[in-house]
């Protein structure tokens, strides 16, 4: 069975990204949650910027 897993990215207002893979948007919102608690910021401060089949090159 082939990779389902798509990477999410989600930014908020003050430029601070996170992206993930997860297999579906539920996953994802779960794991958005996980990782703004983790950095002490609030869930609905990240938006949905985008979907992909590979991570987003930062260099």
């Amino acid at each position: 069975m082939a990779d389902k897993k798509m990477y999410y990215a989600f930014e908020d207002p003050f430029g601070t990204t996170m992206e993930f893979k997860a297999t579906s948007l539920r996953q994802a919102m779960v794991i958005k949650k996980k990782k703004a608690e983790a950095i002490g910021k609030p869930k609905e401060a990240f938006e949905l910027t985008s979907i992909r089949k590979k991570p987003t090159q930062s260099e």
